[in-house]
């Protein structure tokens, strides 16, 4: 019996593979409510984003930010399916607004992201 060494198409390859594991266990932004750089006629009364995986309620938050700084959020609950939620107790002002989130799925690892909208005035 011969046992051949692999070459270095198979060696690449199979660093490839490993790598691309790795990266899939990240968890990712899905989708969010408001949608990333959606231009709202009224205020949204909650913020919710979902992720492909599961979020880990320890290390969770979303914040939000607006023309005049921060606003307080309600509390961030880790939503159905896959998802993170925050009320927004108070109706927006026409601008631009960015929500701010953390949290970290599978593999522990903490991990950021925004998602722009923002408030067109009442016609």
């Amino acid at each position: 019996m011969t046992i051949r060494p692999y070459t270095s198409a198979a060696s690449t390859l199979i660093i490839a593979l490993a790598a691309a594991a790795t990266l899939s266990a990240h968890m990712a932004y899905s989708k969010s409510i408001p949608a990333k750089d959606a231009t709202l006629s009224e205020s949204p009364d909650h913020v919710q984003v979902w992720f492909t995986q599961d979020p880990e309620p320890a290390v969770s938050q979303l914040s939000l930010e607006g023309p005049n700084g921060e606003i307080a959020l309600g509390e961030t609950t880790v939503g159905d399916e896959k998802s993170l939620v925050a009320t927004v107790p108070a109706a927006l002002a026409p601008g631009s607004y960015t929500v701010k989130w953390r949290s970290a799925g599978d593999d522990g690892h903490v991990l950021r992201g925004d998602i722009a909208f923002s408030v067109r005035a009442a016609e």
